[in-house]
């Protein structure tokens, strides 16, 4: 439909409309009347740009296809796929509310954007992935592609515009471009998967997907944000080359050049905002060799110091020292001592005899770059210090990588953590009893949660603890404590007054929070110990209540309730039996649909929530109505 057809008045519209319903039949108004509640293959979405067809992947574009994700290696440590399965588990489910479906056997390139996709608006979140996305071809080897006339500009991503590579012109370091974005890596994810990094993201800058400057937004992670490039994405614009500080940084191009021994230094350096002065002024550069940044690295798991950002920013400027003229290996080899002021703010001491020293760290080797500013190699990173690290560590326990659990449940470490945590803690023997008998490990599979964790007392008052271990292990059981865990990590800061949260049970959580207090309520609980960090994993957060006991109230002996009556007599009912009711099933592997409502529902006994698209991954919604 053209816009000029949006155009035709109101009121002529509707008369037209009225002259139609009444020359149509009985028959064909009964066949045009909407179902009263249609499911979801039956559910229309609204008609979108119109797909090139000159596109050699236009298909499957329009066939609203996602890949399969085989061979997608969620546990590991390294970096790049961290970032291509938080843009995927980020991103991917809101595609699947607008009906796109996973389908083997068809080639598919992911561009991964180095920004957080929680940052991007919920409106245009749709939109964002589609940009990022690229049906029916692999980018295995894209330098064909941007070298073949015949190839070039002949296939899109998932809103329609092409796809451009081109590589940097006069680069030293074989750089290339996508859509104007510098590619910063590939990884293979199965034989039909393809993820590529890029140095920002797509589409239009002059609409930006999110109000907040990307940028200057840290994701849930704690990651250091790239330096945002320009960003071009209409297939016709020139493509003029962005990488002007990596052609013109002399450092960078140095490091870039060294085969070993910097590459920890050119990562973190890479990924600060350092990039942006240093070469405009002189300075002698100090650099740790691999070997010192590895010094502190855990063996097998620990906590890591130079995984947070803002700690790693500034030992970085340490070794940073502006100097008018830099200062040269023969220099010191001729003082005796000479203190040097960082770009940090601390000093630093070089000595000459017995051999060049920087605070008593040997300097192994010293280059001289183009623009004259000077290197040294040094074999220790300064200003880190057992009693430093141990401090940073206090602070920032969210980032200490756990050991690998094999027990209780191998593929779910956070849970696995959590049980045994809880284990050790007198106030959480019901929840922990609740876990062992409930088969929820495939559902909080992996890491990145939320663990809302009600206290003993909590089971206590309301008689839960007397529930038998087959109700907790029934499918109602299973649902309730599905609704105490939230995809994603919440920080205490993201629990702000009136956010909503979906839970992994279907229902939602909202947060109250009184100003002026210490206060913060988690639907009819409130939060008694806040930030109880599992590791990297994810959190937990004490209740003194249970969320959604609904679902089970009706199990519960009404003994002590109904004991006697006004006049001293037993009221008739009795004691209440708690073992398993004939309507209690054990837990299937996946939840049945429970469209037709039911005692249990999980959105309350009267009124369903209103439908409505959302992400998974601890973005705030919002509801009507929460349960009583």
């Amino acid at each position: 439909m053209s816009r000029k057809m949006l155009q035709v008045p109101v009121a002529t519209f509707l008369l037209l409309l009225l002259l139609q319903s009444a020359t149509a039949s009985p028959a064909a108004a009964a066949a045009a009347a909407p179902a009263a509640s249609p499911d979801a293959s039956t559910i229309s979405f609204p008609m979108e740009r119109q797909i090139d067809a000159s596109l050699k992947n236009a298909k499957q574009i329009e066939s609203r296809v996602l890949p399969e994700l085989d061979g997608l290696q969620r546990n590991q440590e390294d970096e790049k796929w961290q970032q291509v399965v938080r843009f995927i588990d980020d991103g991917f489910p809101v595609l699947e509310l607008y009906a796109y479906k996973f389908k083997r056997d068809i080639p598919y390139t992911l561009i991964v954007p180095k920004i957080d996709v929680r940052t991007i608006e919920k409106p245009r979140l749709k939109e964002f992935m589609l940009e990022h996305l690229v049906p029916g071809k692999l980018f295995d080897s894209y330098s064909g592609v941007a070298n073949s006339k015949e190839e070039e500009e002949s296939y899109g991503n998932g809103n329609g515009h092409k796809i451009v590579f081109r590589k940097l012109e006069k680069s030293h370091n074989n750089v290339w471009l996508l859509n104007g974005q510098q590619i910063l890596y590939k990884l293979r994810i199965n034989e039909n998967l393809m993820a590529i990094g890029i140095d920002g993201y797509l589409g239009d800058r002059k609409s930006p997907y999110s109000k907040r400057n990307i940028q200057e937004t840290n994701n849930r992670y704690n990651d250091p944000q790239p330096l945002e490039q320009p960003n071009i994405t209409n297939a016709h614009a020139k493509v003029e080359p962005i990488i002007k500080e990596s052609k013109a940084s002399p450092l960078m191009s140095f490091l870039a050049n060294m085969k070993t021994g910097t590459k920890v230094f050119q990562h973190f350096l890479s990924k600060s905002n350092l990039t942006r002065t240093m070469d405009d002024n002189a300075y002698t550069v100090l650099i740790p060799s691999d070997n010192a940044f590895q010094r502190w690295h855990p063996i097998d798991w620990g906590f890591y110091p130079f995984s947070v950002p803002e700690f790693t920013e500034s030992v970085l400027l340490n070794h940073f020292l502006p100097m008018q003229r830099p200062l040269r290996l023969s220099d010191v080899r001729n003082m005796d001592e000479v203190v040097v002021h960082t770009m940090g703010g601390d000093d630093v001491v070089f000595h000459g005899q017995p051999t060049p020293t920087v605070n008593n760290v040997s300097i192994m080797s010293d280059f001289t770059l183009s623009n004259g500013n000077q290197v040294f190699i040094i074999s220790e990173v300064l200003f880190v210090t057992e009693a430093v690290v141990s401090k940073l560590h206090q602070m920032h326990k969210d980032k200490e990588t756990p050991p690998l659990l094999a027990f209780p449940w191998f593929g779910a470490q956070f849970l696995s953590h959590s049980f045994l945590a809880l284990e050790r803690d007198p106030r959480f023997t019901q929840i922990t009893r609740y876990l062992n008998n409930a088969e929820i490990a495939p559902h909080i599979s992996g890491a990145n949660y939320t663990f809302f964790v009600p206290e003993d007392r909590a089971f206590e008052k309301l008689g839960f603890d007397r529930l038998s271990d087959e109700v907790m292990a029934s499918q109602r059981g299973i649902k309730m404590l599905l609704n105490h865990f939230v995809r994603g990590r919440l920080y205490n800061r993201d629990l702000r007054d009136n956010e909503v949260y979906e839970t992994i049970g279907g229902g939602h959580i909202k947060i109250t929070r009184n100003p002026g207090s210490n206060y913060t309520g988690v639907n009819n609980a409130q939060i008694t110990e806040s930030e109880v960090f599992v590791y990297n994993l994810g959190t937990m957060y004490y209740l003194d209540d249970i969320l959604y006991s609904h679902i089970l109230r009706d199990f519960i002996s009404k003994s002590t309730k109904t004991r006697s009556n006004r006049n001293g007599g037993d009221s008739g009912g009795g004691s209440r039996s708690t073992s398993r009711p004939s309507d209690v099933e054990i837990v299937p592997n996946e939840f049945e649909s429970e469209r037709n409502g039911g005692d249990y529902a999980i959105h309350g006994d009267d009124e369903d929530f209103e439908d409505e698209i959302i992400t998974p991954k601890a973005l705030p919604v919002q509801i009507y109505e929460l349960p009583k």
